[in-house]
C-alpha cells in the first residue's frame, strides 16, 4: 500500500543530523542574543524619546530628530518579531533543533520546550505562518519549515510535545494548538500541555490594519509630547 508524504511526516521520526563541518550546535545557543534583542526592543522607544528631548533642549541638535518617535515603536516591533526568525533549520543529536537567524545560530532543546506560539502575518495574497518555539534555556526560534527531508516542523514539534511527561505544562497557544492538531490534548486534565492565549481568526486576518490604527495614534502622541518637552514655553 502506498504511503503519502503527509503520513510519513506525521509518523516517521526524522533522523538526527550530524552538525556540518564548521557548525557548532549546543543547548542554550542563542540565549544571549535573544536577551539582547529583547532589551533593544524594550528600550528603543524609550531612548528615542528621552535622548532627542535632552539634546534638543540643550540646542545640540535640531528639533527634526524628534520625528524618530514616529518610527521607533514600529522598529521595536520588527526587532522583537524577526530577530529570532530562523532558516535552514535542522535537527541534531540530542533532540536539538537549530537554525540560522539574523542574530546568529539559535538552538532549541525539543525535549525541554516551555512555550509554543504561532506568528501569523498577512503578506499580500498569502499568510506568513510560523511557529514560535521557546525552551527552558530561554532560547526562542521562529520557524515555518525544516531544511530538506520529508519531516515537517509541525510533525517534529507535535511529536516532542506529546512525548512530554504529565505535569510538564508546556504553554501552547490556541492558534498553535490548532495548527498542530493539539486542541483536544491541551484541554485534557493531565496538564502535559497548558492552554495559552486565544486570538480570534478575524483578528489575525487584520493584524496589519489593527497595528496601524493602534500604534499610529500612540506614535504621534509621543512625538507631540516629545516636542512639547523639548521646546518648553
Amino acid at each position: 500500500m502506498a504511503v503519502t508524504t503527509d503520513s510519513r511526516a506525521k509518523n516517521t521520526p526524522a533522523p538526527d543530523s550530524p552538525a556540518p563541518a564548521g557548525t557548532t550546535v549546543s543547548p542554550a545557543q542563542g540565549r544571549a542574543a535573544r536577551q539582547v534583542t529583547d532589551l533593544i526592543a524594550l528600550l528603543l522607544p524609550l531612548l528615542a524619546f528621552v535622548v532627542p528631548v535632552v539634546l534638543v533642549r540643550r540646542d545640540l541638535i535640531s528639533s527634526g530628530i524628534l520625528l524618530l518617535n514616529i518610527f521607533a515603536p514600529w522598529v521595536s516591533c520588527l526587532v522583537a518579531s524577526y530577530a529570532s526568525m530562523g532558516w535552514h533549520a535542522r535537527t541534531y543529536d540530542g533532540g536539538l533543533l537549530s537554525a540560522r537567524t539574523l542574530t546568529g545560530r539559535h538552538t532549541i532543546d525539543l525535549a525541554r520546550l516551555t512555550k509554543v506560539g504561532r506568528l501569523e502575518v498577512p503578506v499580500q495574497t498569502r499568510m506568513d505562518d510560523r511557529l514560535i518555539l521557546t525552551d527552558t534555556h530561554g532560547v526562542r526560534l521562529v520557524l515555518d519549515k525544516l531544511a530538506g527531508g520529508d519531516e515537517t516542523v509541525d510533525a517534529l514539534v507535535r511529536r516532542a510535545l506529546l512525548a512530554r511527561p504529565p505535569g510538564a505544562e508546556v504553554i501552547v497557544s490556541d492558534r498553535a494548538a490548532e495548527r498542530l492538531d493539539l486542541r483536544k490534548e491541551v484541554t485534557r486534565p493531565r496538564r502535559r500541555l497548558k492552554p495559552g492565549r486565544k486570538i480570534r481568526e478575524g483578528v489575525i486576518d487584520n493584524v496589519p490594519l489593527l497595528a496601524f490604527f493602534v500604534l499610529t495614534p500612540v506614535c504621534f502622541g509621543v512625538t507631540v509630547l516629545a516636542w512639547l518637552l523639548a521646546n518648553p514655553g
